[in-house]
């Protein structure tokens, strides 16, 4: 059914239903106040129709009689027949003005009224009948009325009898049908407003032809002719049935057209574009765009331009001040260019002072630290300032320096250390090996040499990796970037670690694209990172599930992302995974020593390259980024 209500012929039936209980409910709305105000459940409707008929007869006798003293009576109404009425209209001396001659029927009604004359012209106002006659010194005419009680002819006396008799009948059920008008109406209305800017078969949002039209703008538009049209209907309220048929009609038009204009709001809404499709946003965005651009060129402007263009601005506004407000403008005007002439030498010196100490800062911050300010045309806070940005410029060539030194010291430490560690551990693997190969009848002698041999041999794995990190943190390793495939070390991770994979129980899957990623690195260094992310995985992925290595292109840069499952709860934050000599698992049941996140990310940013690690409860992820290359 929500399909149908979006298609044009659903729209339609909803745009006319909500269209036919809005009138009705104002209709009835109109109708209960008017039959309470009349007391229609404690009266006859005859007495109430005689009410009515008075009220239409007091304008109807007003209008003929200012029409008689004016001369513009047309010929029908000369002889005292208009629709259902007719009338005669009688002076003070008792002789029949105009209307029907014969005086001797017996008239229905009568009505007094109070003829006035002054520069404007003649005007009628009704009186009472006790004012009349203690007033024979004015002018008054008497209209009596009869009016035609089949009321064959179609004119206000006819439209207010037939309205009387439908309030009279459904006095009492007139508040069911404004209670249905009102509920059907509602529910109307919000199934149309659900299904404005929608069609069937389709997603898009269907703005409707009011979009091009700023919401404020159309607003403004709709209520002026809503205002219009309102005061056009309270015009048209006439004793001919055609004026009441055009209110009638210009009633509908405002109707239909805030259907319409809420349909349009509706769809904004739903598009989130009521505010942005607006002139006072378009507006305040002009505003918005002009001062930022404005301050944007204020802030590209040298600061000796902005400090001419300020003293200018300030000057203007003090010498337009003295010229328009001051009556001894001469003596004014002489301190003026007196005051000037001090300030402005020591304003532009403090602009030139500030404008040497910015350039100083900048290559400062840009990394120039032999830079030297030139402090001597400098005075006071200036110089201060500038002696300070130099210390802090030798300050921080010290303290690099020293950084430096320690980092190579640490480095060759290291390097020293290990080489001298390696000579005589080359030795005890070499010995145990032959202690193990010897014939021996004591079996624990030979156990007790392969153990030695396994635990030199993974000392000695350590030492290396020690250097290799020391090295690669520092940037002492030689990196030989080259045009490589991406795809080439996802080949040779599955060719080398299938066996591996299998004995830990895990399924490797690859995915690639079918065209070829190109990336700049130097595969030796490249291929110690891949080794180090598969190791871990093989050391500390869970057994029995699926590993994935996946290449892909994203916003022009190659990721390889490694994902598995771990074993052990990685109680461990990111970061402190990325830490030297820091493992997954707690109880450090398994080889290793820590080291390899650590390398695999010196060795990918020696790569121009990104390494970041990513848990999500079990789910381990390490991501590696690289530029690509065409």
């Amino acid at each position: 059914m929500r399909q149908f209500w979006r298609t044009v012929t659903g729209k339609m039936l909803l745009f006319l239903s909500c269209g036919v209980c809005g009138i009705l409910f104002a209709a009835t709305i109109l109708g209960s106040v008017v039959m309470v105000e009349t007391d229609f459940y404690t009266r006859e409707e005859k007495a109430i129709r005689e009410e009515v008929f008075n009220g239409l007869l007091s304008r109807e006798g007003r209008s003929l009689t200012w029409k008689l003293e004016n001369d513009s009576l047309s010929e029908e109404e000369a002889q005292g027949s208009t629709g259902n009425l007719t009338w005669q209209i009688v002076g003070m001396d008792g002789k029949v003005k105009a209307g029907v001659k014969d005086s001797k029927e017996k008239w229905q009604y009568t009505e007094y009224y109070e003829v006035y004359e002054n520069e404007e012209g003649v005007w009628t106002y009704p009186v009472y009948d006790t004012h009349v006659k203690t007033s024979q010194d004015q002018k008054y005419d008497i209209v009596h009325f009869n009016i035609d009680e089949s009321l064959a002819k179609q004119d206000a006396f006819f439209i207010a009898g037939k309205v009387v008799h439908i309030l009279y009948g459904i006095r009492y059920t007139i508040y069911i049908i404004m209670a249905f008008a009102f509920v059907l109406g509602l529910i109307s209305f919000v199934t149309l407003m659900n299904v404005t800017g929608r069609r069937t078969g389709s997603t898009e949002l269907y703005t409707g032809p009011l979009y091009g039209i700023p919401a404020d703008l159309l607003t403004v538009i709709i209520g002026t002719c809503w205002l219009v049209m309102s005061m056009a209907v309270l015009s048209m309220v006439n004793s001919n049935i055609a004026d009441f048929m055009l209110a009638g009609g210009l009633v509908l038009i405002i109707g239909n057209t805030f259907l319409g204009y809420c349909m349009s709001i509706a769809a904004r809404v739903k598009g989130k574009t009521l505010w942005k499709n607006t002139l006072i946003y378009k507006g305040l965005y002009l505003l918005k765009k002009i001062c930022k651009g404005s301050l944007y060129i204020l802030m590209e402007i040298p600061v000796i331009w902005k400090v001419i263009l300020g003293a200018g601005i300030l000057s203007f506004l003090e010498f337009f001040g003295i010229i328009a407000f001051s009556y001894d403008t001469g003596n004014l005007v002489a301190f003026w260019l007196l005051e000037k002439a001090v300030i402005f030498p020591i304003v532009f010196y403090g602009a030139l002072m500030i404008k040497k100490l910015q350039k100083g800062a900048a290559a400062l911050a840009e990394g120039e630290l032999a830079y030297q300010i030139d402090t001597k045309p400098m005075r006071g806070d200036f110089k201060k300032q500038g002696e300070d940005l130099n210390s802090i410029a030798s300050g921080m060539s010290l303290a690099v320096e020293k950084q430096l030194k320690s980092e190579r010291m640490k480095t060759e430490l290291i390097t020293n250390v290990s080489h001298d560690i390696k000579t005589p551990l080359t030795s005890i693997i070499n010995y145990a090996d032959l202690i193990g190969k010897e014939p021996c009848e004591n079996e624990k002698i030979t156990e007790y040499a392969e153990v030695l041999v396994r635990q030199s041999v993974r000392l000695k794995r350590l030492i290396e990796d020690l250097v290799e990190a020391s090295k690669a943190s520092t940037g002492n390793l030689e990196v030989c970037l080259q045009p490589c495939v991406a795809s080439v070390f996802l080949i040779q991770a599955d060719g080398e670690y299938e066996e591996k994979l299998q004995k830990a129980d895990l399924t490797l899957v690859v995915q690639q694209p079918d065209s070829e990623i190109r990336i700049l690195a130097d595969g030796r260094r490249m291929w110690r990172v891949f080794d180090n992310l598969m190791n871990n995985i093989c050391k500390y992925a869970q057994p029995g599930t699926r590993v994935y290595l996946i290449l892909e292109e994203k916003e022009k840069k190659a990721v390889i992302t490694f994902k598995n499952t771990s074993r052990d709860a990685l109680n461990i934050s990111e970061e402190e995974l990325m830490e030297r000599f820091v493992r997954g698992d707690s109880s450090r049941n398994t080889e290793g020593n820590g080291l390899g996140l650590s390398i695999a990310r010196s060795l990918t940013e020696l790569q121009k390259g990104t390494l970041s690690i990513k848990i999500d409860g079990d789910l381990f992820k390490a991501v590696l980024e690289f530029q690509v290359i065409e």
